[in-house]
């Protein structure tokens, strides 16, 4: 076992990629030549010169007739003039005519213009018959004609060393003659993911394990950068063999990217390995969250980059650091990673002398952009796909109040959504909008009252929720109306479907109440706090206490993993199928779909709070429709899940 090491001097943002530039030179590392076909993405290391001009040759653009526009002078169309036809040029004859005064050849768009011709008449003011033009208008000199060279002479730069190579330079290229490019060799990346826990693809995970998925990212993010991957490993957590494949990847890479093992932990040996090149570690840690456990080395020349291992915390480091180091290596100046200016939707708060980036997930509204942070922390998956960036609250502010400006960035590769459906995890709901076509829709599970909250904000198109108002045994129309959700501002409820909930277990261990749980002393996984679960939840609590003389605080202290909260159905009966809670509360169609034991609760409404604007038409019409559509009664390949006569029913509350 290796010695704990203790972060080196933590660095701002700003900082790392100075201290890296002083240490090693951000130039590429060589040139190659190209075909053009192949160097889109490439930026170029000399510049592009013509090999002929362009056009090439003197060309027509119209159908008409060649002339000498002094010829024309004065001509109207109760004044025509007569030319003398003397040939003809189609679009890649090779010769023409030439032509004096008072003559006149007929020309194809893109046809040779016959010498010494300075203007072309368009056949529709033109009349011909028995070898003579009528002409009905005048031209001026230049008009119609594109004159060889008048936009790029021989030898004149197109493009110039440090561009981009884009279509249009393609184009532009191609048509003054040149073949290939000599461009910026690509920067080669080499990806060496690490940890005892990773798994490849395709192999069977014990609980404990985890899919190696950073190192698909940040694979993905160096191919669009233009820049060459090559992944490694996985790698276990061993300074030896992570040493070994290190010195293997310096054979071949300009900069090599390492995943996990950052932090100053006891098998954490990265920073161990890279400080044994030469100049060795360049900084340990960034005042920033998530992300912190940055470690940038050099050996020689050559640049290391260890990433941290959580998702979130790869994808910001990969984005503010990795990503422009190969934008450098490649010849692009600069940073990659852009900033939008957006208007915070919920208090945020920082911490003194951190950058912190929070992911988010937007909407235009009223020509803002309106950001609404997900919770979570840098461990989480989902939001990788969800967000739409990371608020950036500097290390100076403490507090940003609701309707503070702020900025985000946006990771790069993102996809565009249409509308956003936020709230209570329903796989039912999930489905229909996955088929409701037309656009994208945008699923976010963070629980009834956050979805609530994000409608609220101007965030959330849709909000699926399922509260339970204990007074009235009503759902939804109550907490719509604590939270200002009402008609009046512009907000509906769409009715949707019910669902039995229930307690979820292995079957032959059945469970029937919260006081079963507390008296058999097995383990129960929660749910997080505002989902309508977790409502449910307590008000089961509540009442087996009262039943039983007990205060409820007393039946929570009794509960064993009262304080074991999952985010969603799906994870309490994983957890309950793979052993390591006893029971929890979800329902029946995860039950089914995890083989497990299921004692009904109780059967509840599930519904969708909208923007009254949102469901009509588009998008949230359509999913509406797919609501109003389900057939009367249980539903098909949903266990649990029933329509009754309200479903789709549009309620103002």
């Amino acid at each position: 076992m290796g010695e704990r090491k203790i972060y080196r001097r933590l660095v701002a943002v700003d900082e790392v990629l100075k201290l890296v530039e002083d240490a090693v030179p951000l130039r590429p590392r060589g040139e190659e030549q190209v075909p053009i076909r192949e160097a889109v993405g490439r930026v170029l290391s000399r510049n592009v010169y013509a090999r002929v001009g362009f056009p090439p040759y003197t060309r027509s653009l119209v159908d008409g007739y060649a002339v000498h526009s002094a010829d024309l002078e004065g001509v109207y169309e109760d004044r025509p003039a007569r030319l003398r036809l003397v040939g003809r040029v189609k679009t890649g004859d090779t010769e023409a005519p030439e032509i004096g005064r008072g003559e006149c050849a007929e020309v194809s768009t893109g046809a040779i213009v016959p010498y010494p011709a300075d203007a072309v008449v368009p056949v529709e003011y033109t009349g011909e018959e028995d070898g003579w033009v009528t002409v009905y208008r005048s031209v001026r000199h230049g008009e119609n004609i594109d004159v060889a060279g008048s936009d790029v002479v021989e030898g004149e730069v197109i493009a110039w060393r440090g561009e981009e190579v884009t279509p249009l330079v393609v184009s532009a290229a191609a048509a003054v003659g040149v073949e290939e490019f000599w461009v910026y060799r690509r920067p080669r990346v080499a990806v060496i993911p690490t940890g005892n826990e990773l798994r490849p693809l395709g192999s069977t995970l014990e609980y404990g394990q985890v899919y190696d998925s950073n190192s698909h990212m940040v694979y993905s993010l160096v191919r669009l950068m233009g820049g060459e991957p090559r992944i490694y490993g996985p790698v276990r957590d061993s300074y030896d063999e992570i040493k070994a494949v290190v010195d293997e990847a310096l054979q071949w890479a300009d900069i090599v990217a390492t995943i996990g093992g950052t932090s100053a932990g006891l098998e954490d040996y990265v920073h161990r390995v890279f400080d044994s090149y030469t100049p060795g570690v360049i900084l340990h840690g960034v005042r920033q969250k998530p992300g912190r456990p940055l470690v940038v080395a050099a050996a020689g020349e050559k640049i290391l980059v260890g990433l941290p291992g959580f998702p979130l915390s790869c994808l910001v480091s990969s984005h503010l650091y990795l990503a422009p180091l190969i934008s450098r290596l490649h010849g692009r100046p600069g940073p990659a990673y852009p900033e939008e200016d957006v208007v915070v939707q919920t208090p945020l708060r920082g911490q003194p002398g951190m950058t912190m980036f929070i992911p988010a997930v937007t909407a235009r509204r009223g020509g803002e952009t309106l950001a609404f942070p997900l919770p979570g922390h840098s461990g989480r998956i989902a939001s990788l796909t969800m967000i739409d960036g990371f608020i950036r609250i500097g290390p100076r502010d403490e507090y940003l109040p609701r309707g503070s400006r702020a900025a985000m960035l946006r990771p790069l590769g993102l996809r565009r959504y249409d509308l956003n459906l936020i709230g209570s995890h329903c796989p039912l709901l999930q489905d229909l909008a996955s088929r409701a076509g037309g656009g994208r829709i945008r699923v976010v599970s963070t629980g009834s009252r956050g979805g609530l909250q994000a409608l609220r904000s101007g965030v959330a198109d849709l909000a699926g929720t399922h509260l339970l108002d204990p007074s009235t045994g009503e759902y939804n129309v109550a907490a719509m109306r604590d939270m200002g959700l009402t008609a009046e501002r512009g907000f509906v409820l769409v009715r949707g479907y019910l669902r039995e909930q229930g307690f979820v277990y292995r079957r032959g261990e059945a469970v029937s109440s919260i006081a079963e749980v507390a008296e058999r002393g097995l383990r129960f996984v929660n749910r997080n706090p505002g989902s309508g679960t977790r409502l449910l939840i307590e008000s089961l609590i509540e009442r087996e206490a009262a039943e039983r003389g007990l205060s409820p605080g007393e039946l929570r202290e009794r509960i064993r993993g009262y304080s074991f909260e999952a985010k969603n159905h799906d994870t309490v009966a994983y957890l309950v199928a793979r052993g390591v809670a006893d029971v929890g509360v979800a329902i029946r169609y995860v039950a089914e779909k995890y083989g497990l034991g299921f004692t009904p609760i109780v059967e509840e409404r599930y519904d969708v709070a909208a923007r009254r604007e949102a469901v009509v038409g588009g998008l949230g019409g359509r999913l509406v429709e797919m609501l109003r559509g389900l057939p009367r009664g249980p539903l098909e390949g949903y266990p649990g899940y029933r329509a009754d006569g309200e479903t789709g029913m549009v309620i103002e509350v």
